[in-house]
């Protein structure tokens, strides 16, 4: 596995699996099949429902709590006190003594108050780290100007229609750094199938699914890939015994459409 350090000296995988709309059911068995596949990285968030199956699995899992990085969101809310008890419920639904990472899950009208939250939970050692996901252009420069904390990520669409180049760029500038949610499009536009992609994985005895997040780590971008099917789950980490050369990021490249696929 390789690592980011954020700006906070932490350090956080730069692959992990994410669990949104992954069923209660089967949340533990999912997570800790990628546990055992050498994942260290879960991602889920309030809004996912399945905080709690997170935690059972990262406690049965026999593995070392400071081992595995658990990142959980919650939504924007409407004051400092509401969000102070959101993060305190995440924490005990989680039941794994305190966060790795927690983010703002996406803007809201009180932003400022939510992540202030956010700062607090810090400093009292619930949540190691803290940041934003979905925030872009005056929402994140809000919190840079009007928080104490700078963001360690800030997780966004990524994949590689939208690549976030620019974007990537102005978190560097500040020091947070661009997580990918949705590394593989959903599967839209035909992504599987495309002829680009399809070419580089042959030339690399790899699939498609793992060209793309080796594009994508290549470029420094954490990814958090779902699935509920164990070879993919496997096949996934499965992307550090390879690199894409110049001519194969180069072709990647002009795929970037910089819009979301989402009508966002």
């Amino acid at each position: 596995m390789e690592y980011v350090t954020l700006n906070d000296g932490h350090k956080m995988p730069i692959l992990g699996l994410g669990v949104y709309l992954v069923p209660e059911s089967r949340t533990v068995d999912v997570v800790k099949t990628a546990l055992n596949d050498g994942y260290r990285l879960i991602d889920t968030a309030e809004y996912y429902h399945n905080e709690k199956e997170v935690g059972q699995a990262v406690r049965e899992s026999g593995i070392p709590r400071n081992e595995i990085f658990v990142t959980t969101k919650m939504p924007p809310q409407a004051n400092y006190q509401e969000a102070a008890k959101r993060i305190d419920e995440s924490l005990a639904a989680l039941d794994i003594d305190y966060i790795d990472l927690m983010l703002i899950h996406w803007p809201g009208r009180n932003n400022v108050e939510t992540y202030r939250a956010l700062e607090d939970a810090q400093k009292a050692g619930k949540v190691c780290s803290i940041g934003l996901s979905s925030f872009y252009g005056s929402e994140y420069q809000q919190i840079l100007d009007e928080c104490d904390v700078v963001p360690v990520v800030d997780q966004n669409e990524t994949h590689v229609f939208r690549q976030q180049k620019e974007f990537q760029q102005v978190l560097k500038s500040h020091g947070t750094e661009l997580e990918a949610w949705s590394p593989f499009a959903e599967g839209k536009k035909n992504i599987f199938k495309n002829e680009i992609l399809a070419k580089i994985a042959q030339k690399h005895n790899k699939t498609v699914a793992q060209v793309i997040l080796r594009f994508l780590i290549q470029r420094g971008i954490i990814v958090i890939p779902k699935s509920v099917h164990k070879e993919r789950i496997a096949e996934n980490i499965d992307v550090f015994d390879f690199e894409l050369d110049s001519e194969d990021m180069a072709k990647i490249d002009s795929m970037n459409e910089e819009r979301s696929v989402f009508g966002w």
